[in-house]
């Protein structure tokens, strides 16, 4: 019952989530269009303004005019140089990814959509999540600050863009943005009053769709469509309803509606205007990031700016264990890695920070940040041998705190001698790695463990050496276990890491003594690395055969060798011989703007959207290819996965601005699975590009409860409940949750046996202190695991003070004092009307804020003065000629909320609208 209850809940938005759900033409502009595009105006706006030291200043429009504009190109042109917007695309996925959470969490939240003439409602929305947003980034920001206010961002651009979709600005032919949406030093705009009637019937086609051109009644107040949910229970009379065939009052008077959310008249009533409203919502959403004066940029900063986007780039960083047995390989990290990094420090492929975690037993720490290789050199040379006792150190502690401090898709290279004692955190460094898509290399120079560690190959997966391995092969790194004597060989390994733009070609595990692979025009360069259980030799040769002479071994271990090609001297087929006959684990990894990212999606309500956590094994889902880099003259044919290997046909198509995309259907029945996609690149030569990022399947799943609350205030009280869903074989699962602020007071049950297809609530109780009595933003962690399966859910919380939930909704009052109409019969008709007058005598007045007159006709004949120097007071007077013997008042304060009365005297009354 609780699944059908999450599987059938009410629809409600603005523009679509995405391309991916379908029912939409290619050209329509979706929320994932919107965000992006508005993302990439921001960041080419800010590029503009900062050009790289020592480069010339742009002109302004350089970058946000480029055609097309879109990230490859962008960060091309920027850096002059290869450099893979992927750690940007990253970041910007993180905030289409809260943008498209409100279709999940607050479906039912009228508040969150512009719904239901709810202005004041959702301007306060946007307000509330820019400063949960802002409170995240407030103080030492780590990797979990920079995902809650992504999360809370793309939360607020999510309201904001439902403004341009669902209320009437773009009908009354406003050519810029509502600025106080974002601002709220900016002019606010009058709202019509629940007493103003807003629309009319639209006209009914003889067959088709209703035709609402025209249907506005209201030309000078914001008014916004009525869409039933369980915030906004019905359409009042006179107003405008949201429109379209998804909205069950559209054929209640008034019919039809105003949302401009597609281009198809069917599902929006005021389609012909769905571009100009788009085109409004992508300048919003650029000016809530790096609007002067009042845009994120603005109140954080340039560095934080550049953390939120991922424009510092990643960091490499080294956790080193400090314990008596590390002398040497302290000395050989210091001797060997300083060098590489002195030779990159000048180039685009340099680390934007260096980041030492030394770690000892029970000590960890401290870290050192830093973007200076002198001063890693000098921290790396300060750190002491010593101490330990037993063998097994805090290696995953030391990990977790690196994970934190890094910037996302960093290089993590740890270096120990020792196994793990804290082996318990290893779900929690594993979700880390989800979130961060970093990489995480381990180079052992020994190894010992407190017991043994129980192979996963008892579970159906392959077997690991140890913890130390199952990690690195999780997060995509490499897992080097060599002696002290040959450690200088080994850090090799590290100039892999120092590459702007890393791609994979191959990754997979063969029984024979050669494979072959295809190098394609956009490759700069690429390595092969190849790795046994044995000893071994290889020999690398280009598609014509002929022999390249010696090979630059980066790495050439008796079971592990690296093999560099720069430049490369042919392009077509390579293939690399072994000797003897073996299993080799083969990697070949280059560098080249051609790439892509993916997301895992489920069909949620009528929307297709990303899923939250792990998919679950044997399940079906939908996987969103995005292709980067330039795809003019680019074909996608395949999709591969790897395990087991399945090629899946691959229908190109493009976003709204004409990237190149594809969506495939999939079911995922292995533990792990890496994605491949396989083309003709624009010099049809054949590529193939892996995903450094693997899927892990589980067969558990925990599922988020609709319309649960996510803000408390000080001093309150926050339950959220999650769904656990045991897919796999009946077994006990282990519980935990935790959040960033340590808000968490309680959570129940802490543990559960589950049959196959048995569910269970998981209620966690949060509390906020009454001391913090500002906003402040939290991502909560929900986890399950089991002897086999392990899956988690992320839910942002926000604490927000209770003087920023008070809203004003009471409109001005007025009192008229005097009236005189001297305007009767013919008086009214030319040439008369002219040589009489009228006028009258109100007072206009605001508990809370200062209001402002206007009226529709003879402006001039208006005029106010504050009564006492109270501009919540005010006195008018109006008069004006016999030709316009009617008048309509508007009367609104700061808060956009309007009284209006109408004085009207015309001989005949006008027939009602």
């Amino acid at each position: 019952m609780l699944l059908s209850l999450l599987l059938c809940v009410g629809i409600v938005s603005g523009f679509r989530p995405n391309h991916e759900s379908g029912g939409i033409s290619a050209s329509d502009y979706t929320d994932t269009d919107i965000t992006e595009m508005g993302a990439l105006r921001a960041v080419a706006w800010y590029m503009e303004r900062n050009p790289l030291s020592g480069r010339p200043p742009m002109a302004p429009g350089e970058l946000e005019n480029m055609k097309p504009l879109n990230a490859t190109g962008l960060f091309k042109a920027y850096f002059q140089a290869d450099v893979s917007p992927s750690r940007f695309t990253k970041a910007v996925q993180e905030i289409v990814t809260g943008n498209n959470l409100v279709e999940v969490y607050h479906l039912q939240d009228s508040s969150y959509f512009f719904y239901c003439e709810q202005i004041s409602k959702s301007i306060n929305q946007i307000r509330i999540l820019s400063d949960s947003m802002l409170s995240s980034l407030s103080g030492e920001v780590n990797s979990a600050d920079l995902e809650a206010a992504r999360l809370s961002a793309g939360k607020a651009v999510h309201v904001t863009q439902k403004f341009y979709s669902n209320t009437n600005w773009v009908e009354m032919q406003n050519p810029n943005t509502y600025e106080y949406l974002v601002n709220p030093n900016s002019s606010v705009f009058p709202v019509a009053p629940s007493s103003k009637e807003t629309c009319r019937d639209c006209k009914r086609a003889p067959s088709g769709p209703l035709l609402c051109d025209g249907n506005m009644l209201v030309k000078d107040m914001l008014t916004s469509g009525y869409k039933v949910s369980s915030s906004c229970r019905m359409k009042p009379p006179g107003k405008c309803g949201h429109g379209g065939k998804n909205d069950v009052s559209q054929n209640y008077p008034p019919t039809g509606g105003i949302n401009k959310e597609t281009s198809n008249p069917e599902l929006s009533p005021h389609y012909f205007l769905h571009q100009e409203a788009a085109e409004l919502a992508i300048e919003a959403t650029k000016s809530f990031f790096v609007g002067e004066g009042f845009g994120l940029l603005s109140k954080v900063g340039d560095d934080i700016f550049k953390k939120v986007f991922n424009l510092d780039g990643y960091s490499l960083t080294f956790v080193i264990d400090t314990t008596g047995s590390m002398t040497e390989d302290i000395h050989q990290v210091k001797i060997n890695c300083i060098q590489l990094l002195r030779n990159y420090s000048g180039s685009p492929d340099a680390p934007f920070n260096y980041i030492l975690v030394p770690f000892n037993d029970p000590r960890v720490g401290p870290i050192i940040k830093t973007q200076s290789v002198d001063e890693l050199e000098s921290a790396i040379s300060r750190l002491t041998a010593t101490g330990g006792g037993d063998c097994p150190e805090m290696s995953m502690t030391g990990l977790k705190l690196a994970l934190q401090e890094s910037l996302p898709r960093s290089k993590i290279f740890v270096f120990t001698d020792a196994g793990a004692k804290d082996t318990h955190l290893k779900d929690e460094v594993e979700i880390l790695i989800d979130s961060s898509k970093s990489t995480v290399n381990y180079v052992l120079t020994g190894y010992c463990a407190r017991r043994k560690r129980r192979s996963t190959a008892e579970e159906g997966t392959r077997s690991y050496a140890n913890i130390y391995e199952e990690v690195a092969v999780y997060s995509g790194g490499f897992y080097v276990h060599t002696t002290k004597s040959q450690l200088s060989q080994i850090l090799g390994l590290m100039e892999m890491s120092l590459n702007a733009a890393p791609v994979k070609v191959v990754d997979t595990k063969v029984t024979a003594s050669q494979f072959s692979f295809p190098v394609d025009d956009t490759l700069i360069d690429f390595t092969i690395s190849v790795k046994a259980s044995s000893a071994f030799t290889i020999n690398v040769l280009p598609p014509s055969g002929s022999p390249l002479g010696s090979l630059d071994m980066l790495i050439n271990t008796v079971n592990h060798k690296i093999v560099k090609i720069s430049p490369i001297p042919e392009r077509g087929s390579w293939t690399v011989t072994m000797s003897p006959i073996n299993t080799y684990e083969i990697k070949v990894e280059g560098k080249s703007l051609l790439d892509f990212s993916y997301q895992i999606m489920q069909k949620q309500d009528d929307y297709v959207l990303p899923i939250q956590g792990r998919p679950v094994k044997g399940s079906n889902y939908t996987v969103s290819i995005k292709l980067m880099g330039n795809t003019a003259g680019m074909q996608l044919l395949r999709l591969v996965l790897s395990d087991p290997p399945e090629s899946i046909a691959l229908n190109q198509t493009f976003d709204a601005f004409g990237n190149l995309l594809a969506v495939a259907s999939v079911f995922l029945h292995a533990p792990r699975t890496l994605l491949a996609v396989e083309g003709l690149s624009p010099g049809n030569f054949p590529f193939s590009r892996i995903s450094g990022d693997p899927i892990n399947t589980e067969s558990v799943q925990i599922l988020s409860l609709p319309d649960q609350n996510n803000t408390m205030a000080p001093g309150e009280s926050l339950e959220l409940s999650a769904l656990v869903i045991n897919d796999g074989a009946p077994t006990t699962f282990i519980f935990k949750v935790w959040d960033d602020l340590d808000l968490l007071r309680s959570y129940a049950p802490t543990e559960s046996f589950l049959n196959t297809g048995e569910n269970i609530i998981l209620k966690a109780i949060f509390v906020a202190s009454l001391l913090n009595d500002s906003f402040a933003s939290s991502v909560v962690t929900f986890a399950a695991k089991s002897a086999s399966a392990q899956n988690y859910l992320k839910f942002p919380i926000s604490i927000v003070p209770e003087t920023a939930l008070e809203i004003d909704e009471n409109p001005p009052e007025y009192k008229l004092r005097e009236f005189y109409m001297s305007c009767k019969g013919n008086i009214q008709h030319e040439p008369d009307c002219a040589r009489h007058t009228w006028h009258m005598l109100f007072l206009a007045t605001d508990d809370q804020s200062a209001v402002t007159v206007r009226i529709n006709t003879n402006p001039s004949g208006l005029s106010c003065t504050p009564r006492e120097g109270d501009k919540k007071k005010v006195r008018c007077q109006y008069s004006s000629n016999c030709c316009t013997p009617f008048a309509e008042v508007l009367i609104s304060d700061e808060s956009g909320n309007t009284s209006t009365f109408t004085m009207d005297q015309r001989n005949p009354a006008p027939a009602p609208a």
